[in-house]
Parts: structure tokens; C-alpha cells; sequence
């Protein structure tokens, strides 16, 4: 049994929808590789920009980390200085009190050992908080060079963009030449060759 709807479609030649060309029109050639240029580098530029900003949050968080360090680091010098200076005045009181001697032995015994202990973890606690340095370093390098990548990046997509827009292929090859920039640098952010 026929519908209405199925004459209809039999009796109307089948509409072109504006996305979708001919099938005996000509291929757009180098537009629309420059269109598919322009999606590629949008990617990639994401990306970088993406970890542009992890980069970004690594380095707050180390130089978080790294203050943290150093302030200890600080409140532990004070703690060694208040023993030395606890120990100096034992030995002080002992050279004046003979007969205090035993108990101000004690005393220095107990100051000395605290100052050595305080040596040991000042020590320990430098080479963190030089480890969390080193590491924010490392993040604000990386941080940099995902920035430059993203830049060259979205120049090459503002470039395909303007190519394909106004047919002009040097533009296209331009864009190409900020894609491969921008891929190198950002590779280079994960390797730190330059």
C-alpha cells in the first residue's frame, strides 16, 4: 500500500542539502585541506594550552611546597642556635659552679646532642626544599615553552582560517610552517632540548 508521502518523494527530484556538494562537483583542492589544517592546529593548540596550565599549577605548587621547606628549614636554624646558645651558657655556669659541675655536664651533654641533631635535619631538610626548587624550575621551563607552542599554534589556525577564507595559498603554507613550529616546541616542552 502507497502513501500519500511515497509519491510525493517519487514525483520531486531529491533537494541538495547546502552541506553536501554534487557528486559531480569539483573537490575543493588545497581549502579544503587548509579547513582541515585549521582543525588540526585548534587541537593541537588545545592541548599545549592545556598543559601550559598544568605546568602552571605544578610550578605554584612547588614554589608552595619549596616555601614551605625553607620556613621549616628556618624554625629549625632558630631551635639550633637556641641549643648552642643553651649549651654555651652550661658551659659558662660550669667553669663558675664546681659544685654544680655534674648537673650543668648533664646539661651540655644534652644541649650538645640536640645541636648535632639539629645539624642532621637541617641537612635533610635543605636538600628537600633545593629538590622542590629545582623542580619549580623545571615546571616554569616546561610552563614557557607550552606557551610559545601554543602561540605558534593558534597563529597557524588564525592563518589557515584566513587562507581558506580568502583563497590565498601562501597564507595556508604559512599556517603549515606555525603548525610545525608549534609541534616542535611543544615536543620540545616534554624533552627540554632548547
Amino acid at each position: 500500500m502507497a502513501l500519500p508521502g511515497d509519491t510525493l518523494r517519487e514525483t520531486i527530484p531529491a533537494a541538495r542539502t547546502p552541506l553536501a556538494p554534487a557528486p559531480d562537483a569539483p573537490r575543493g583542492g588545497w581549502t579544503d585541506q587548509a579547513a582541515r589544517t585549521t582543525a588540526v592546529l585548534a587541537v593541537l593548540a588545545a592541548i599545549a594550552s592545556g598543559q601550559y596550565a598544568e605546568a602552571f599549577s605544578r610550578t605554584i605548587l612547588a614554589q608552595t611546597e619549596a616555601s614551605d621547606q625553607w620556613s621549616y628549614y628556618q624554625a629549625k636554624s632558630i631551635k639550633k642556635y637556641l641549643a648552642q646558645g643553651q649549651h654555651e651558657l652550661a658551659v659558662a655556669l660550669a667553669a663558675d659552679r664546681p659544685d654544680a659541675a655534674r648537673k650543668l655536664a648533664s646539661l651540655e651533654a644534652d644541649a650538645s646532642a640536640r645541636s648535632r641533631r639539629y645539624d642532621d635535619e637541617l641537612a635533610e631538610i635543605k636538600a628537600k626544599a633545593d629538590a622542590l626548587d629545582a623542580s619549580k624550575r623545571l615546571h616554569e621551563r616546561r610552563g614557557a615553552r607550552f606557551q610559545w607552542a601554543f602561540l605558534a599554534l593558534q597563529s597557524g589556525v588564525v592563518l589557515s582560517t584566513v587562507a581558506g577564507s580568502s583563497r590565498r595559498k601562501e597564507l595556508w603554507f604559512g599556517a603549515l610552517a606555525c603548525g610545525v613550529a608549534g609541534a616542535a616546541l611543544a615536543a620540545n616542552a616534554y624533552l627540554l632540548l632548547f
